[in-house]
C-alpha cells in the first residue's frame, strides 16, 4: 500500500517534469518564430493601406504567409497537447491514489502512510481477544494494553474473553474484580484446565479471535490493527501471528536485523543500591565497565533442571538485578547471550533466562529511542511465511470457522501453527510490524523473576497506557 503511494508520487513528479518540458519547448518555439498572432495581424489586418501597398509590391510572397500560418497552427496544437497531457497525468495519479484509498478502506486502514496510520475498525464481523488467564501480576499490565484496544475506546476489540486456567481462589477473585471494570470483559471458567481447552469456545464463524497469553507485557499500539488488517489481506493464510520479542524463532531474526543490543547482567550489587521502583528507560543505566567474560555460564539449562540459586554459577547475580549496556558493536554482541540463540523452537532461546532478559532490555531501549522498526523483516509488507515451522502461539489471529473446522485440537501450538497449516496448504504468516513482548517461558521464569524487568514493564505501562492507574497496586 505504501508502495502505491510512492508510485503515485513518482507519477506526479513525472507529469510535472513532462509538462515543464513541453512548456519549455513551446517557449523556445515562440522565441524562434516570434508572436505568430501579432505578426499575422500586422501583416493582414491591422492596416488596410499596408495591405494595398503589399499588393502593389511584386516581391510579396504569399507562400511565406502560408508557412507562418502553418507554424501558428502547429503551436496552437502544441498547446492543446500540453493541456491534454496534463489532464491525462493528473487523471492517472488520481486513479492510483483512489485505488490505494479503496484498498486501505477494505483492510481497515486510513488513507495515509503506515508509519502514522490512523486505524479504522472494519465492520461486518466481531473481533474478540481470547486471553489464557492465570497470573494476576502479568495481567495487571496486560489489562492496560487491552483496554486501550477496546472498540469502546476507539480500538479494534469488541470483547475480551478471559479464559480462567486456574483454580487458585485469590487469582479467580482478581479476575472477578477485573471483569467488573468494563462491560467488554467476560470471564469463562474452564471445566478442564490446560492449553487446549480454550479452543472449543472460539468457534463463532463470524468472529476473528486474537489469542493472547496473559504474560504479554507490551503490545505496540499498531499491533492489533495490523493483525486484523493482515488477516483480511491474506485470506489464504491459516492464521496471522505477531512478531514476538522473546520467542526462540523470531529472536534469531531480531539478532540479525540489528534489533538486539549488547547487554550483560550487573555482576554484583552496587554500593548503596536501593530497591526502588525502576524507571523503564535503559538510558538511565550506567555502562557495563568490567572486562567481558565470554565464557560466563548464563544458566542455559534443560527444562527439568532448576536455575541455580541467586549468586551461584549460572544464576542471576543478585535479586532484582539489572542489566547494563555495552557499546553497540558486532564484537560486543557476540559476547552476550543472544549470540548463543538458534533457529530452534526448543533451543537455548526457549530455556535461557539470560537470552530472554537481553531481548527485553533491547526492546525497552528500542521503545525509548523510537526504533521499533529494527524488529521488522520479511517482504515489502513486513510479512514472513513460517513455511510450516512451529511458532509460538502467544499472540495470533484466527477465524472462528477455521477453529471449528479443525476440532478437536489437542496440542494447540503444534497443530495451529504447523500441522493444520501444512495439511491445508495454508501457512501461518508473521506480521513483523505487529511487535509484542512475551515475558517468559516455563524454563525461563525462575531466572526472569530475579531481574528488575517486570518492574520496568509496569513503569512503562503506567506512563504510556494505564491512564494514571498504578499497575503495582493490583
Amino acid at each position: 500500500m505504501v508502495s502505491d503511494l510512492d508510485d503515485s508520487r513518482r507519477l506526479l513528479d513525472s507529469s510535472r517534469s513532462s509538462i515543464d518540458g513541453l512548456d519549455a519547448f513551446t517557449a523556445r518555439s515562440l522565441e524562434r518564430n516570434g508572436s505568430c498572432v501579432l505578426d499575422a495581424e500586422s501583416a493582414d489586418y491591422s492596416d488596410t493601406s499596408s495591405m494595398v501597398e503589399y499588393k502593389d509590391q511584386s516581391s510579396y510572397d504569399r507562400r511565406s504567409h502560408g508557412k507562418k500560418r502553418f507554424k501558428c497552427s502547429w503551436l496552437a496544437l502544441n498547446r492543446v497537447c500540453y493541456c491534454m497531457t496534463l489532464f491525462i497525468f493528473l487523471l492517472m495519479a488520481y486513479t492510483l491514489g483512489l485505488s490505494t484509498s479503496i484498498r486501505r478502506a477494505k483492510f481497515g486502514v486510513a488513507n495515509q502512510d503506515h508509519d502514522s496510520a490512523e486505524w479504522v475498525k472494519p465492520e461486518g464481523f466481531k473481533i474478540v481477544g481470547l486471553v489464557f488467564y492465570g497470573r494476576p501480576r502479568y495481567v495487571s499490565i496486560l489489562d492496560c494494553y487491552l483496554k486501550r484496544n477496546l472498540a469502546i475506546n476507539g480500538g479494534y476489540l469488541d470483547e475480551v474473553h478471559w479464559m480462567a486456567n486456574t483454580d487458585n481462589q485469590h487469582d479467580l477473585g482478581y479476575l472477578d474484580t477485573l471483569v467488573n471494570t468494563t462491560d467488554s470483559y467476560k470471564a469463562y471458567h474452564l471445566k478442564h484446565l490446560g492449553f487446549d481447552s480454550i479452543w472449543k469456545h472460539a468457534v463463532d464463524s463470524n468472529t476473528l479471535y486474537i489469542k493472547i497469553d496473559d504474560d504479554m507485557v507490551y503490545i505496540h499500539e499498531d499491533a492489533i490493527p495490523r493483525l486484523v488488517q493482515s488477516r483480511l489481506a491474506y485470506p489464504s493464510a491459516f492464521d496471522i501471528a505477531a512478531n514476538i520479542v522473546n520467542s526462540p524463532l523470531t529472536n534469531w531474526f531480531h539478532a540479525r536485523t540489528g534489533a538486539v543490543l549488547p547487554y550483560l547482567p550487573e555482576p554484583s550489587l552496587p554500593h548503596n543500591h536501593t530497591f526502588q521502583d525502576p524507571t523503564w528507560r535503559p538510558s538511565s543505566l550506567p555502562s557495563y565497565s568490567l572486562p567481558v567474560d565470554s565464557s560466563y555460564d548464563f544458566g542455559d539449562l534443560e527444562d527439568d533442571h532448576p536455575v541455580p540459586s541467586v549468586g551461584k554459577p549460572g544464576a542471576p547475580p543478585y535479586h532484582n538485578h539489572r542489566w547494563l549496556p555495552l557499546p553497540p558493536s558486532p564484537q560486543n554482541l557476540e559476547k552476550t547471550p543472544i549470540a548463543r540463540s538458534a533457529y530452534d523452537a526448543f533451543g537455548l532461546a526457549w530455556t535461557s533466562w539470560a537470552i530472554a532478559a537481553q531481548q527485553h532490555y533491547s526492546l525497552l531501549s528500542r521503545i525509548e529511542t523510537n526504533t521499533i522498526h529494527k524488529y521488522h523483516f520479511g517482504d515489502s509488507e513486513g510479512m514472513w511465511d513460517m513455511q510450516y515451522d512451529r511458532y509460538n502461539l502467544n499472540f495470533v489471529a484466527i477465524w472462528g470457522h477455521d477453529v471449528r473446522a479443525n476440532l478437536p485440537i489437542k496440542e494447540d501450538e503444534q497443530e495451529l501453527t504447523s500441522d493444520i497449516p501444512k495439511r491445508l496448504s495454508r501457512p501461518l504468516l508473521v506480521d513483523t510490524r505487529a511487535v509484542v513482548s512475551h515475558f517468559s517461558f516455563g524454563p525461563q521464569k525462575e531466572g526472569m523473576r530475579e531481574t528488575d524487568l517486570l518492574g520496568r514493564y509496569e513503569a512503562l505501562a503506567e506512563e504510556t497506557v494505564c491512564l494514571g492507574r498504578r499497575v503495582r497496586d493490583y
